[in-house]
């Protein structure tokens, strides 16, 4: 046991040092202990204010309020918010002191300054707030590069402007133009500078998806709805897209059949599970696409007119890439850069190579020139790339077959790849292939007859 004089140095030591600050009246609310620490919050010594009245220092405003005095009445724990005169926020809650009989003795009080915590939260919705202001900024830069990808051609200048006009609006897009000439970026371009930009991007190819399953696929079907179905069903594409945006890219190639279901979804905005009997109602924005000419598939009858005039609301035209050569020398350093940061290259192509390729029709348009940038950087062993080259590797193309063409570009694209990759493990890891697989791939094209 502790004698009464160690009890007493005990005490003042845990006031001391307490990281809050202490302060203690006895019944009538006169003041026996206060924290040193009482200065740096009140302003005022902790010996002045012993003895002295808390309901009295209340009156003159130190404490304000006094939630000791408030103990004292209620014999309840108290907690508070209070200001001081030095402008210190505190979280002060006081105790009542009762003794063995459950007598009242007094009451006790611990403050902590969250002064700091008030002032990083203030500092923390500023910063919030700034943020979402550079957000802001940030679309309108986006908008506004663009709008100036194909700024120096009146067609895309066209495009363009349609594309930012119908972005806002909940209406259904038409997109049309030659295969490859980047109906898919268009779309996803509506979407990203929309207000829907962060829900859902969905991309279906029509074309892509056998017709015994595109009904189901779209929208979604239910437990037992056919054979091999999932025990839990499924969601189609439109339910995955939610409040976002569903992109129907060669929309000709929906059967007639399919046709009609679409144009029910399109005019009710509500969609049916196959083998279901609920009505689930859609909220996301939808867009098509087609390489083909739709009012000449109506006067063949296979594609529906009604069809046509509910998706057709805002038609926009691409043109292809030989009408827009402007656009050509900017769009050739994008790829270059794309590939040299896609596959650890620094490879560039000389002026004669630029020239020859923006002189090139590229019938399959920007597809094509995609493909074709990516496979000369991958199998020239330059790090400038020149048209002399190309004009001899094109004629060697000429007289391949698929098959052979095929094998050469996938030979050449292994070689490259091992030599930033140079195992098993790490190619197959890069291309996303079995290791196994990628083994086969080295012995085939890497390793000589003699190492295998």
């Amino acid at each position: 046991m502790l004698s009464t004089k160690q009890a007493e140095i005990l005490l003042e030591h845990i006031i001391k040092y307490s990281f809050d600050e202490i302060f203690v009246t006895d019944t009538a609310g006169y003041v026996q202990m206060a924290s040193s620490s009482f200065r740096n919050l009140f302003g005022i010594h902790a010996e002045e204010i012993i003895n002295q009245n808390g309901f009295e220092l209340e009156q003159k405003g130190i404490l304000s309020p006094s939630v000791t005095g408030k103990v004292l009445k209620t014999k309840k724990i108290e907690t508070i918010v209070q200001e001081t005169g030095l402008g210190r926020k505190l979280v002060v809650s006081a105790y009542p002191v009762i003794d063995g009989n459950g007598k009242l003795m007094g009451a006790i009080s611990f403050s902590r300054d969250i002064t700091e915590l008030v002032y990083l939260r203030k500092t923390n919705d500023q910063v919030a707030k700034t943020i979402q202001l550079y957000e802001i900024e940030l679309e309108k830069l986006k908008i506004k590069q663009f709008q100036k990808r194909g700024s120096n051609n009146e067609q895309m200048k066209n495009v363009f402007s349609i594309v930012n006009k119908v972005s806002s609006l909940d209406v259904t897009v038409l997109l049309g133009g030659e295969s490859g000439v980047g109906k898919n970026y268009i779309a996803q371009t509506i979407h990203q500078i929309s207000d829907r930009k962060d829900e859902a991007f969905i991309e279906v190819n029509c074309g892509a998806i056998p017709e015994s399953l595109i009904e189901s696929e779209l929208f979604g079907y239910e437990e037992g709805a056919f054979t091999g179905a999932k025990k839990s069903g499924k969601i189609g594409y439109f339910e995955a897209a939610g409040n976002g945006t569903i992109f129907l890219d060669e929309i000709a190639e929906l059967p007639l059949n399919l046709q009609v279901k679409l144009l029910s979804v399109l005019q009710n905005r509500t969609i049916q599970r196959v083998g279901g009997n609920t009505i689930k109602k859609l909220n996301c924005r939808i867009i098509c696409a087609t390489n083909q000419n739709l009012p000449e598939l109506i006067r063949e009858k296979k594609f529906r007119e009604d069809l046509y005039y509910r998706i057709n609301v805002v038609k926009i035209i691409i043109p292809p890439l030989r009408n827009r050569r402007e656009d050509m020398i900017p769009l050739i350093y994008d790829l270059v850069d794309e590939f040299n940061e896609k596959y650890k290259m620094k490879k560039s192509f000389s002026m004669h190579m630029i020239s020859w390729i923006s002189k090139q029709d590229w019938p399959g348009n920007i597809r094509e020139l995609r493909n074709f940038i990516e496979r000369i950087m991958i199998t020239s062993n330059e790090n400038v790339i020149d048209a002399d080259q190309t004009d001899q590797q094109k004629k060697i193309e000429e007289d391949m077959t698929l098959d052979e063409f095929m094998e050469m570009a996938e030979r050449d694209f292994i070689r490259k790849m091992y030599e930033h990759y140079p195992s098993s493990v790490k190619l197959a890891k890069k291309l996303g292939i079995s290791q196994s697989k990628a083994s086969r791939k080295i012995r085939q094209h890497v390793q000589k007859p003699s190492q295998k």
